[in-house]
């Protein structure tokens, strides 16, 4: 049998230095990470149900722009017409200072201006309304699976 120079020892309360830090700073993350977790509950009915997603496409926007967009056109129509059967009227009585009717071509003229603006605004409204649907389409949205509440969260500072 052949005897050893050094006796093994087990000492199991000595650690070393790294060791200690270690289990220091996970002992300290873990007590953090427990008190900044806030649980998240709907602001209407306090239900701890709730999940987060991102919002999508939104067929609500579409609408809206494409009702806006085509109602822009008929008011400027409207007012157009309006506005140019007045001033054919006033050249017409002779308030315009001439009384041969030379307004007649500034009428046509305001006419056509509108239709040209009428024309552009309807061949584009739909093209312009479905990429409005698309504006937002990656923010998250919070919901509530228990009354279908739904909220975006706050931003962080």
């Amino acid at each position: 049998m052949q005897r050893t120079t050094r006796p093994i020892v087990n000492h199991p309360n000595r650690t070393t230095q790294a060791q200690t830090n270690k289990a220091i700073l996970n002992q300290t993350a873990g007590a953090v990470s427990q008190s900044n977790t806030a649980a998240v509950a709907c602001r209407k009915c306090k239900s701890q149900q709730v999940v987060a997603n991102k919002r999508g496409y939104s067929f609500a926007n579409l609408f809206k722009t494409l009702w806006w967009m085509g109602l822009f056109p008929l008011i400027l129509v409207l007012i157009g017409t309006i506005g140019a059967y007045s001033f054919h009227m006033n050249v017409a009585v002779g308030i315009g200072g001439s009384s041969t009717g030379g307004g007649g071509g500034v009428v046509e003229g305001l006419i056509a201006i509108i239709g040209v603006i009428f024309g552009i605004s309807i061949f584009i409204s739909l093209p312009v309304s479905i990429l409005i649907g698309f504006v937002g389409r990656s923010e998250i949205v919070n919901g509530c699976m228990n009354c279908g509440f739904k909220w975006r969260p706050a931003k962080r500072k």
